[in-house]
């Protein structure tokens, strides 16, 4: 009996940890890592400046976000239900695996504790303004979930906002936190921003070009809950020119920071733009262009999401 009680405790919190994307919340901290010991730290450490925040301050700050993160995914599929029954039947978590309202009440534990989290550390830091920020985002991951994604565009939009935040909250966090211009020379300062500014431009328009992908494979279920999507309002046609647009946006950004690369001091980083990332664009530009069956643009979908 006990062996059985702890198989069901097992299979619950499987269940939960695939309710709230537990591989996403690992690539949003690999996210949250990277930019702040291959940027910020490598940037302050090449001029012997030392991080106005430690380690453990920035990793409370960013599990505040992770939290809220997690809530949202879980909130997303609260609301999402009816639709994922049509799109998505053999995957659904809530109502098969764990009860409904878990995904309700999972939002409220989870974004609770992101708000507490951050606004301990807020007060620490005695910045109001960074903890104004935390409180945006967990208003946009409800705002989105329970409205704004079955908006035309808007939706869309917020998601890539929030997949930015991923890139910009690192640096916000520094910024906050007494950070003075002078401290850094005025040439490593801009280079700084101009890293920090890419990869979010880059990771905003990848991640929205995902998303209407994701219209398109989730377009049978939208249109029964009447979504107004770029797919059901103007055609998936007009929707895969919107995607390739975005890929288009993207590759120019990159040709353009590969370019700068090679003229800096960063050669190695303009290798791997050039060879892995240009050439991984393209891939994802051709299938984009070929695409009929959903499927297909399930590919895509999860494709776009390995480049993210």
């Amino acid at each position: 009996m006990d062996g059985q009680r702890m198989l069901r405790m097992v299979k619950k919190v499987t269940n939960f940890f695939q309710l709230i994307r537990w591989i996403d919340l690992l690539l949003i901290s690999l996210i949250f890592y990277l930019v702040y010991n291959q940027i910020l730290v490598n940037f302050y450490a090449i001029d012997g400046t030392a991080m106005p925040i430690n380690g453990l301050e920035y990793f409370l700050i960013s599990l505040a976000f992770i939290l809220m993160a997690a809530g949202g995914y879980a909130l997303n599929d609260y609301y999402d239900y009816g639709m994922d029954e049509i799109n998505k039947p053999n995957r659904l978590i809530l109502h098969h695996k764990l009860p409904y309202k878990t995904g309700l009440y999972s939002f409220i534990i989870l974004t609770s504790l992101g708000i507490i989290l951050s606004f301990y550390q807020c007060l620490v830091w005695k910045n109001g303004e960074l903890f104004i920020i935390y409180i945006f985002v967990a208003a946009m991951f409800w705002f989105y979930s329970s409205k704004f994604k079955r908006e035309l565009i808007i939706g869309n939009v917020i998601v890539s906002i929030l997949a930015a935040f991923n890139i910009l909250l690192p640096w916000l966090i520094v910024i906050f936190n007494g950070i003075d211009a002078h401290l850094l020379p005025i040439s490593m300062w801009k280079t700084m921003n101009f890293f920090i500014f890419t990869y979010a431009l880059l990771s905003f328009f990848i991640t929205f070009a995902r998303e209407v992908a994701k219209d398109i494979v989730d377009i049978d279920g939208d249109k029964e809950y009447n979504c107004q999507n770029i797919p059901i309002k103007y055609g998936i046609n007009t929707a895969k020119w919107v995607v390739l647009a975005s890929l288009i946006f993207i590759m120019v950004e990159l040709i353009y920071v590969t370019i700068r690369l090679f003229n800096s001091a960063y050669i190695i980083m303009g290798y791997y733009f050039a060879f892995i990332l240009i050439p991984f664009g393209i891939y994802v530009m051709i299938l984009t262009l070929k695409a009929k069956e959903k499927s297909q643009w399930k590919n895509i979908s999860d494709i776009m999401k390995i480049y993210i």
